[in-house]
């Protein structure tokens, strides 16, 4: 026996049989069986072969009576085949007999029907001769009826009784129509045409007695007989309706045209009104006329529609003459389009209804049995098919007799009716003005851009009030803007001209944007005038200077909130119009480009801000490069620059925090930092020689910068918000000087230690940096060369030796109190560049081009290294030589400078 199949320990066959009863699947039902893995299962030891013997057994007896349920189901589909047959055969002979008696039924049926009919042919015969002698009776007596009421008709006719013609005509007309498929008898066609022309002359009688309606007012018999006449026109039908209304609405604006034309005194555009007040004066004058008229005729809306289209013909011919003068009566175009929309808003009142005829012609629908839902049951032995055919030919029925009613006829001249009623007034006149009211549109431009001139030179730039720090003027400018809205409006259009306006407001608002700019402080390309010969005044690079006036800062802040308020107020105005517009013209109403224009002035207001805070601390950063901090021997107290300084921006602090919106003084405070931190660091590099003493009392001075710095900003709103952010403030005050604390920590340093500290303090630095700290340091001439050289060593990049000639080369002779304009573009920032950047966007002309700039200060630096390197006279001549080869080249970068300032000035 094979080892794995041995098994290792005993088994118990009630185990294995109650496994194999228990599993809901005999382990010989799986597709995977593995006999020697069931053997070793049940078999895992030699202890277990014991009841090997019983389980072949189990194993035996389980296939016995496997093979026992295998022979019954044999037995059993065996004789379910058979039975299945059978009930076959029997379905088949049921199907067959069920065939027989349906014929038969099929042939009972045709021969009870053959019987049904064979007995009522007589009664059929007898029913048909009495339908057919009814009809004849009935039409015979129908005709006499219409012989006597068409001789009486004629009658009444001839005798002028409208009244009674009106309703005898009714009568005709009714009996006549039951003869309409008679047509083609003699006597009914001669009937026929006798009624069509009793109609005819009753028609033109009819008109006849319209035309004794005179400009007096008539008698009551004469409207009794006119009443009658307007029966007996309705009895006639609608076309001779409306022939009669048409006679009487010419006869009444005939009389219209005759005093009022396109000529004359009356064709004026201030008379207008007058040919409102005589159609109401004659509306209210001739109301008994009026009322002869049934009141679904319409007649007075009619007038007013027949008088509103001659008189917009009317209008526009008058305009059409008069276009050229319309630019000097605005006033009398005005007063005419107000008058015509207050006329069509009266006749809008008037006749005007809410809803149609629709809904009543609905419900009359209904009472008179015409409701989709009455129709056959389909439960009652009739299949789908003929409960259908019978429903459709009951409804063609009942649509046919319903349409030759006189209700229905009366129902369709009602809803013609109603559709003259709901026709409308607003617009039928007003609408030949739009294309003239241009001139309107300029009148306002004007009338605004001369308020604008107005109350901008009345303007006391001060604040409106305490709780509102805005101007005057924009209130003034926002209450004209809208008091012209609501004229329009009210007084003219809706339309296309309150759309042309709404652009007339924008350009408003564009032209007192620019009014408010033009109010701030301008930049000075002189500010550097009384210099003398100073090399500033000579090259020019003072033009970005903008002197603050006492107020001015107050000025820029009243500015900055009056563009804020007017963005505000734009807003207001886009939604207002949208809401008044009529609906496709609201969506063309956009502000977003004088929004921008607002904008820009907030910008423009922080650019001259910041310019104007950066020209004030410019004077005293010159103060510390002319100071001589090699002397200092021990530092003391704060610099008097950094108290000025101090002072400077405390005094704008305090001028300008409560003043300014919080978010636009935080922008300024961020922006003026950004802009003066470099110009600290390039004033100090500025400097000749700085003794230790000097960077002690430097770094003092500027930890008191960044209290002054601080100080500025906690002077504006206190919020919760302004706490966290002065906390930032100070925290990126020290972020942003930390560069020159730490210049003047390696300045202070030991000769030895230099490089180490620049290394470790200025990581980022540029070995240019490096030369000037060098100079900075005052070494002397093998100091300079030693400390020189092991840059070289360490660093690998090669510094020009001109220092070894001329150690202090930060400074020139003639002085340098005024170098802040020309910087060093390696330096992330330019002395009179303010990066300012991020935010609201500043002006292209902060952002100053610096490849260009360091691309000319390298070509400069070469050029002087070339020329001092081939010298080769004397020691004297060639120290001579040297420096004029400095000043030379010294003047060359800055005249590049001052070109650039020209391009930046021009860029503006």
């Amino acid at each position: 026996m094979d080892p794995a199949l041995q098994p290792s320990s005993s088994v118990d066959m009630a185990t294995i049989n109650r496994q194999e009863t228990d599993n809901s699947e005999s382990p010989f039902d799986k597709t995977d069986f593995s006999a020697a893995q069931y053997v070793n299962d049940l078999f895992p030891d030699e202890d277990s072969l014991a009841n090997l013997g019983p389980f072949i057994d189990s194993i035996h007896s389980q296939i016995r009576r496997v093979d026992g349920e295998i022979l019954e189901a044999v037995r059993r589909q065996s004789s379910s085949g058979s039975k299945a047959r059978h009930e076959l055969r029997t379905a088949q002979s049921s199907i067959t007999e069920m065939l027989q008696q349906v014929g038969e039924i099929k042939r009972k049926a045709a021969q009870s029907e053959t019987m049904v009919q064979e007995i009522c042919r007589d009664i059929k015969k007898l029913d048909f001769a009495k339908k057919h002698l009814t009809s004849t009776i009935t039409a015979l007596r129908r005709l006499g009826m219409l012989i006597t009421a068409v001789d009486q008709l004629q009658l009444a006719a001839e005798r002028r009784e409208f009244g009674e013609a009106a309703h005898l005509l009714g009568a005709v007309q009714q009996l006549a129509a039951h003869f309409k498929d008679y047509s083609h008898v003699p006597r009914v066609a001669e009937m026929r045409g006798r009624v069509a022309a009793l109609e005819q002359s009753l028609r033109g009688t009819s008109l006849r007695e319209f035309e004794l309606l005179g400009e007096d007012f008539p008698s009551p018999s004469l409207l009794d007989r006119l009443r009658d006449c307007c029966a007996v026109t309705a009895a006639v039908g609608s076309a001779a309706r409306d022939e009669l209304v048409d006679s009487v609405c010419r006869r009444e604006m005939g009389v219209y045209t005759q005093i009022f034309g396109t000529i004359g005194e009356t064709a004026k555009l201030e008379r207008t009104m007058n040919r409102y007040k005589w159609l109401l004066r004659r509306l209210e004058a001739r109301k008994d006329v009026w009322g002869i008229f049934p009141a679904d005729w319409r007649v007075p809306q009619l007038l007013c529609v027949t008088f509103c289209s001659i008189t917009k013909t009317q209008l526009a011919e008058i305009l059409d003459e008069k276009a050229g003068e319309l630019p000097h009566q605005v006033s009398n175009l005005l007063k005419a389009v107000e008058a015509t929309h207050i006329f069509e808003a009266e006749m809008s009142r008037r006749y005007e209804t809410p809803g149609g005829s629709g809904t009543n012609i609905s419900n009359n629908n209904v009472i008179h049995g015409e409701d989709d839902g009455d129709g056959f049951d389909a439960g009652e032995g009739f299949d789908a098919a003929e409960v259908r055919w019978r429903y459709e030919k009951e409804r063609a029925q009942r649509t046919s007799a319903a349409s030759s009613s006189p209700t229905k006829q009366t129902l369709r001249q009602h809803a013609a009716a109603e559709a003259v009623a709901r026709a409308l007034f607003r617009g039928s006149i007003s609408q030949v003005f739009v294309p003239y009211l241009k001139v309107y549109v300029d009148h306002v431009e004007r009338s605004l851009t001369w308020s604008v001139e107005q109350i901008t030179s009345a303007e006391t730039w001060q604040a409106l009030a305490a709780d509102q720090p805005i101007l005057k003027s924009a209130n003034e400018l926002t209450e004209a803007v809208r008091g012209e809205m609501k004229d329009c409006v009210s007084r003219i259009s809706r339309g296309q001209t309150l759309l042309d306006l709404s652009l007339v407001f924008g350009k408003v608002y564009t032209a007192y944007a620019s009014r408010l700019v033009s109010k701030l402080p301008n930049r000075s390309g002189a500010a550097a005038a009384g210099t003398g010969k100073s090399t500033a005044a000579m090259l020019g690079v003072t033009d970005w200077h903008v002197k603050l006036e006492d107020g001015d800062i107050e000025v820029i802040a009243l500015i900055i909130n009056t563009a804020e308020h007017c963005i505000e107020m734009l807003r207001q105005l886009e939604k207002a119009l949208v809401a008044r517009l009529e609906a496709p013209l609201g969506e063309k109403v956009d502000f977003s480009e004088q929004e921008d224009e607002f904008r820009s002035v907030v910008t423009q207001c922080l650019s001259t801000l910041i310019l104007g805070v950066e020209t004030k601390l410019e004077i005293h950063l010159a103060s510390l490069m002319r100071h001589n901090w090699a002397a200092v021997e021990i530092a003391g107290d704060q610099s008097d620059f950094v108290g000025a300084m101090r002072a400077v921006l405390a005094d704008v602090g305090t001028n300008a925090g409560p003043a300014l919106p919080s978010n636009h003084f935080r922008f300024f405070c961020d922006k003026l930092l950004r802009s003066l931190a470099p110009r600290v660091r390039e004033a100090i590099f500025r400097c000749r020689a700085i003794s230790d003493a000097g960077c002690q009392q430097l770094r003092l001075d500027l930890e008191a910068l960044k209290g002054g710095l601080v100080s500025m900003a906690k002077a504006g709103h206190v919020d919760e918000d302004s706490v966290a952010w002065t906390a930032t403030f100070a925290a990126d005050v020290n972020a942003q000087l930390a560069s020159v604390e730490a210049v003047l920590k390696v300045v202070s340093s030991p000769p030895e230690a230099l490089l180490d500290a620049f290394m470790e303090l200025l990581p980022d630095a540029s070995p240019s940096e490096f030369q000037r700290i060098a100079d900075l340091k005052g070494l002397k001439r093998s100091e300079l060369a030693a400390v020189l050289d092991d840059y070289t060593r360490r660093v690998g990049h090669v510094l020009p030796r001109t220092a070894l000639m001329q150690p202090h080369s930060n400074t020139t002779a003639g002085g340098n109190n005024n170098y802040l304009g020309a910087t060093d573009s390696s330096e992330g920032g330019g002395m009179f560049t303010s990066p300012l950047k991020g935010g609201t966007a500043m002006p292209s002309s902060f952002r100053a081009p610096k490849a260009r700039v360091a691309s000319k200060a390298s070509t400069s630096a070469q050029e002087m290294a070339a020329r001092l390197s081939s010298v080769k006279q004397n020691a004297n001549l060639q120290a001579a030589k040297a420096t004029d080869s400095m000043r030379e080249t010294t003047g060359r970068m800055l005249g590049a400078m001052k070109s650039l300032r020209f391009m930046q000035r021009d860029q503006q």
